[in-house]
């Protein structure tokens, strides 16, 4: 037990909201319901303005008020209701000051009005500071212990000796997996076979060895063991000295057997097969299963492979279980079994240390291994994960310069309040110790601690009760809040009458329980017109209950409130809004202990018409079973073979039988369907993404039609929709299919995972199932608790198996110690009964108006923490009792105390009726009938789509020798040919000066690269070494051509692009240029094509063909590779990668004029220049075509060797032809 205390704790006071000391170490113990956030926003108003009696030494602001709460959620919540009290207090302190009213301070605004006499002297003050913190609430120190932590460290990064570059690992499950194989390699692999052989027995696997050590890796614990000297020896020297020594003895304990195994066997055949009357007990020595016995023992003592001690052999022969065995009256004649085997083999196996102890010695050395791997990895990594955070700042904190980051820590937070402070472990109150309990600091800095030790309910998550325990004896004063604001009258009496007993109701004398009173005194719920009891109990009429019977009991409960209040809607008559006086489903909460009896209670719920929704505190979506499901379908979507097809078709999601997929799998033509449907998707998820695609199999599959006939439909359509939505936002940070497939697994794995509670499925009223820890701060209307009869669970065990990790709280060494010998296992169970007696008080102080039980007839021979409570503590602390507890008499017993509010019955009065269903007045709806018209042949083209469409209507128009000619599908870039074969298609341009041959690969890809390149890299650094390499490599070039392109790219450079001008490329500036410039072209009415021809064929100096063009509607769209302004002219530029030849000649003015008509680019540079002009028009002022427009360049960059106009092709168009084409647009 805790012990009572060394100086027992002083007794808490009730707390005066305006008279608590602000400049010391307080804690205040909130009782369920009595208003807790409601007095952390009061001190927080109090701080902001310097009020009430024992005031702060000056008035703070919001960034210098530290809360610190358990979640991101809490952090949000808490900041909204600080919010709203400051919205409140604004416009009461307003109204005041206007019309000097005292009256206005009533009801909800009781708190101001008794801060008014501290304030009323200086109103327009309070004010401008209750403005500005709204103003400011955003910037509101406001935080979780872990946010806290990381800001600190990297606030203070010379002090904490932190990164600035700190990285924040949610997920170091890689890292343990590394580590683990790591140990495992170097400490196992070189052992000599038999030792092999024990730990691959023992431990398995690396695997295996993180799922034994679990979250204990992280926890800070002793270790408690007789031999502590065990623990000192080096592993290896451990496993070769004890280990091989356990082996030795076990070969001992073999060959005795061996030598004697033929003498022991016909001993038995004598002594018990053949014998009319044996001496030993029938039961465990039966004559027909007494040899089998034998030969059991012998084949393991033969096999040398096995190295651990049989248990039949341990059992059953021995000497002492034989003697055990022997019957009462052969005992007294002396009569016995014997074989000076037998003692032998005793002897040897008391000589043997048990196998577990060697187990967790072994993992105790694993353990060690893979911290001291973690901390040297993090120490040269910037990744640090969540408790890393909390260990730092402690470190840091407790280090050399330790006291001037505290002190930095309280200049910038001169008060601090911890929420939900039951709930702290011993590192945590360690770091705020540090800081604020401190002499130098006293008067200048407070710190509350606010809680509820009845409520600390986190133990498997490492919050420590007995660190609550010490912080309540060290604070300088203890405050209890005495009302409670939640629940009616009856139900707070009844909790305070089944806690309020003198034989420690929670286990731990520390944690006392004070009787709270009611503020809501008339709260009466009525069904039929009739007031109900607060407490409706319902006892099982069957002897013995199972789980379906409470789950069936409970939803028929249900069943009849909500069938009443639908006859008689006001149930709750004194409530003060029409709207909350009728009971709604979604306020009746069922309390659980997880899925299990959760799943039971939706059944049957399910099975009377009556919707719910599960609500865990691990409610996580990736938990669902249409995560695991929708993963199998990605799966067949990304490999689109013969197992993962038949899987993701197997899904819930597709609604096929076992008999309709075998028939698929077997219809060669079905399959071959199905497996054409999965890679259509994985096309649609490569091209379009995730969330297309599941969008596309929802509708192609008919997910939601066949979802939605199911009972359960809805909530798996609603996970569905939910996980899609997450896969896409996830699909951004993930490089690939394959990667975001990966990290989904992870999700559903819980490696890291990411906050996704789970979604209701609609606006829809639903029946909440809650577990019980997720339902702590919340309340609800009625409160069903279907099963609190079941008995404890035995703290010591993992469903059969002995836990490895027993941990249990030490009062003399004041810290937490893993029993190795299981010698302190009453403690470990009174700590868990502590924590079940916790979650019972949580439980019974959620409800509003009622509370429902239903529970056995008589409550067997385990603990259980309401017949803890029942029974005043009289079942005492251990898991078995001697007796069973009937159920009527302890409730009649409760009955007494409180006769009116108290209902007792028999589980046969509930009947259920018909399944409800919801009688919702729908109108019949229907789509509205389009009236308007679309135009079909409305479309967004641009030039690359004229050029297509000319081409075809050429094939089709042109003779069969032209026709291998027309699909050059060069508009941009080059002939069209496969990067991979790069190396076969080179360019040789030979240049004349210094036969150069310059090799450079062509097709589409190579002119993006270079499209881009021109793009990104300023004109400057275009031939800069750096630069070039980076391009070489996305061109997957050598690195001996590294030095080729880069004098090409410095040639491109040079090159004088206008004619009789040495302008060059490298000579644009910047600022002067834009680069990519997008434009569309409006067709006002039908596109002109012979209007286009005309002008063409009248003022354009090139012989172009006539367009052939459909007569359509719509835009032109097109990107300028580059606009430039030089000498008070505009220019556009187009870069061309196009291979023309491999001689210089190819790349003259005459072959560069036949490549602009066969491509048709003189097309192309007269939509450009039509946009431009429309463009300058808009931009410049007294702008004008021929004095501003300079012309147009194409760069046709193979041909651009640095002489003047080297691979450039020039030209202005005609003023009068862009006139006319600007008319068609």
């Amino acid at each position: 037990m805790f012990p009572k205390n060394k100086k027992m704790s002083q007794k808490s006071t009730a707390l005066n909201a305006i008279s608590l000391p602000l400049n010391q170490v307080n804690l205040i113990e909130a009782s369920a319901g009595t208003g807790k956030t409601y007095t952390i926003g009061s001190i927080y108003l109090r701080l902001l303005l310097q009020a009430g009696k024992n005031c702060f030494s000056r008035p703070l602001n919001v960034e210098e008020i530290l809360v610190v709460t358990f979640t991101e959620m809490a952090t949000e919540d808490l900041k909204r209701k600080i919010r709203e009290r400051l919205t409140a207090a604004i416009s009461v302190f307003s109204e005041y000051y206007e019309k000097q009213d005292k009256a206005i301070f009533t009801g909800e605004h009781q708190f101001l009005a008794e801060l008014l006499p501290y304030l009323e002297d200086d109103i327009p003050t309070v004010l401008r500071r209750l403005k500005l913190a709204e103003q400011n609430l955003d910037l509101a120190s406001i935080y979780t212990i872990h946010g806290f932590c990381r800001r600190m460290l990297m606030q203070h990064a010379f002090n904490s000796g932190v990164h600035f570059n700190l990285k924040l690992l949610k997920d170091q499950s890689d890292l343990l997996k590394q580590f683990a194989n790591e140990f495992w390699r170097e400490h196992f692999y070189d052992l000599p076979f038999h030792l092999a052989a024990f730990i691959s027995k023992e431990l398995k696997s690396p695997e295996e060895v993180l799922n034994d050590l679990g979250s204990n890796i992280g926890n800070d614990f002793s270790v408690q063991l007789d031999k502590p000297e065990l623990l000192e020896l080096p592993l290896k020297e451990f496993l070769q000295k004890d280990i091989a020594k356990n082996l030795e003895v076990i070969e001992k304990i073999k060959d005795a057997w061996l030598e004697s195994a033929v003498e022991i066997r016909d001993l038995f055949d004598e002594e018990v097969v053949k014998k009319e009357k044996s001496c030993l007990n029938g039961k465990t020595y039966s004559s027909k299963t007494i040899l089998s016995f034998v030969d059991e023992v012998t084949s393991w003592a033969k096999n040398r492979a096995d190295i651990t001690l049989n248990e039949t052999l341990v059992k059953k022969f021995t000497q002492s279980a034989l003697d055990n065995a022997v019957k009462a009256d052969f005992k007294k004649k002396g009569v016995r079994i014997t074989h000076p085997a037998f003692e032998e083999i005793e002897a040897l196996i008391e000589e043997i240390q048990p196998s577990d102890l060697f187990k967790k010695i072994i993992l105790y050395h694993y353990r060690q291994g893979i911290q001291k791997k973690l901390l040297e990895y993090k120490a040269n990594h910037p990744e640090k994960s969540f408790d890393d955070l909390l260990r730092l700042l402690k470190e840091a904190l407790y280090g050399e310069g330790g006291e001037q980051l505290a002190e930095l820590i309280r200049f910038q937070y001169p008060f601090a309040m911890i929420d939900e402070f039951q709930d702290t472990d011993a590192l945590q109150y360690q770091i705020f110790s540090k800081i604020y309990r401190n002499e130098s600091a006293s008067g200048n800095v407070g710190f509350m601690m606010i809680g509820d030790p009845k409520q600390a309910i986190y133990r498997f998550r490492g919050a420590d009760i007995f660190t609550y325990l010490k912080a309540a004896d060290e604070a300088s004063e203890r405050f209890n809040l005495g009302t409670n604001y939640r629940s009616s009258q009856p139900l707070v009496e009844g909790v305070n009458r089944l806690f309020d007993f003198k034989n420690a109701p929670f286990i731990y004398e520390n944690i006392e329980f004070l009787n709270v009173g009611a503020a809501k005194k008339n709260l009466v719920f009525q069904l039929n017109n009739q007031p109900e009891p607060a407490f409706r109990f319902y006892i099982n009429d069957k002897d013995k209950s199972t789980q379906q019977d409470y789950a069936k009991a409970c939803a028929t409960s249900i069943q009849q409130w909500l069938k009443s209040a639908a006859e008689n809607p006001v149930v709750f008559p004194n409530e003060s809004k029409a709207e909350n006086q009728t009971l709604r489903a979604e306020n009746i909460a069922v309390l659980v202990r997880g899925y299990t009896e959760a799943d039971l209670v939706k059944k049957e719920l399910q099975a009377l018409g009556i919707a719910s929704v599960y609500l865990s505190d691990r409610g996580n979506v990736f938990e669902s079973n249409t995560a695991k499901e929708l993963a199998l379908i990605l799966q067949a979507c990304l490999s689109v073979t013969e197992r993962p097809i038949l899987n993701a078709i197997a899904t819930a999601l597709f609604g096929l039988n076992a008999a309709e997929i075998h028939q698929i799998h077997q219809d060669e033509i079905q399959w071959q369907r199905w497996a054409e449907k999965f890679a259509e998707y994985q096309q649609i998820w490569q091209r379009q993404g995730v969330l297309p695609m599941l969008h596309h199999l929802l509708l192609a599959e008919n997910i939601t039609e066949k979802l939605l006939s199911r009972p359960d439909g809805e909530r798996k359509l609603t996970d569905l929709l939910h996980l899609a939505e997450i896969l896409q936002q996830a699909a951004a940070l993930n490089e690939s299919e394959a990667a975001l497939l990966r990290w989904f697994e992870k999700q559903i794995q819980d490696n890291g995972r990411q906050e996704a509670q789970i979604r209701l499925e609609s606006e829809r009223q639903l029946v909440k199932i809650v577990t019980i820890h997720k339902s702590k701060g919340l309340e609800y209307d009625l409160v069903w608790l279907p099963f609190l009869g079941n008995e404890a669970k035995d703290p010591t065990k993992s469903g059969k198996q002995k836990k490895l990790f027993n941990l249990y709280y030490d009062s003399d060494e004041e810290k937490t110690l893993w029993d190795m010998q299981d010698q302190h296992l009453d403690d470990l169970t009174q700590e868990v009964f502590a924590e079940e007696l916790r979650l019972l008080y949580v439980a019974l102080t959620r409800a509003k108006y009622q509370m429902a039980f239903v529970l056995p007839k008589a409550f067997d021979k385990k603990w259980n923490a309401l017949l803890y409570v029942l029974t005043q503590g009289e079942i005492g602390r251990k898991l078995d009792l001697p007796n069973n507890w009937d159920t009527q008499p302890l409730l009649e017993k409760f009955k007494q105390l409180l006769p009116n509010d108290v209902a007792i019955e028999l589980t046969d009065v509930l009947q259920a009726s018909e399944p409800l269903t919801l009688n919702i007045s729908q109108e019949n709806l229907s789509a509205e009938i389009f009236q308007g018209e679309i135009e079909q042949d409305w479309r967004v083209t641009s030039f690359s789509g004229i050029e297509q469409t000319h081409q075809r209507k050429a094939y089709l128009n042109e003779s069969a020798v032209k026709k291998s000619l027309i699909f050059d599908d060069a508009k941009d870039y080059d002939a069209s040919i496969s990067i991979e074969n790069i190396t076969e298609n080179l360019t040789a341009l030979a240049h004349d000066n210094d036969e150069m041959v310059l090799d450079f690969p062509r097709g589409t890809q190579i002119g993006t690269v270079l499209h881009r390149y021109f793009e990104k890299v300023p004109f400057a650094q275009l031939a800069e070494k750096e630069n070039i390499e980076k391009l070489c490599q996305d061109l997957n070039l050598v690195e001996e051509q590294f030095a080729a392109v880069q004098q090409w790219f410095e040639q491109i450079l040079s090159t004088p692009i206008l004619p009789n001008d040495d302008f060059s490329l490298a000579q644009i500036n910047e600022k002067q240029c834009l680069k990519e410039l997008a434009f569309y072209l409006n067709i006002t009415s039908h596109f002109d094509v012979a209007g286009f021809n005309r002008a063409l064929a009248t003022l354009h100096h090139l012989p172009s063909e006539p367009l052939q063009f459909d007569d359509i509607q719509g835009m032109v769209r097109g990107t300028m590779d580059l606009v430039f302004s030089y000498q008070d002219k505009y220019y556009l530029l187009d870069y061309k990668s196009n291979f023309l030849g491999e001689t210089l000649k190819d790349y003259d003015q005459a072959a560069l004029k036949k490549a602009m008509l066969e491509h048709h680019y003189d097309w192309q540079y007269l939509l450009y220049v039509v946009a431009l002009h429309r463009y300058l028009k808009t931009r410049l002022p007294h702008y004008d075509y021929n004095r501003d427009f300079g012309g147009v360049v194409y760069a046709f960059l193979r041909g651009m060797n640095g002489s003047p106009q080297s691979g450039i092709f020039f030209d202005k168009p005609d003023w009068q032809l862009i006139q006319q084409l600007e008319e068609l647009f």
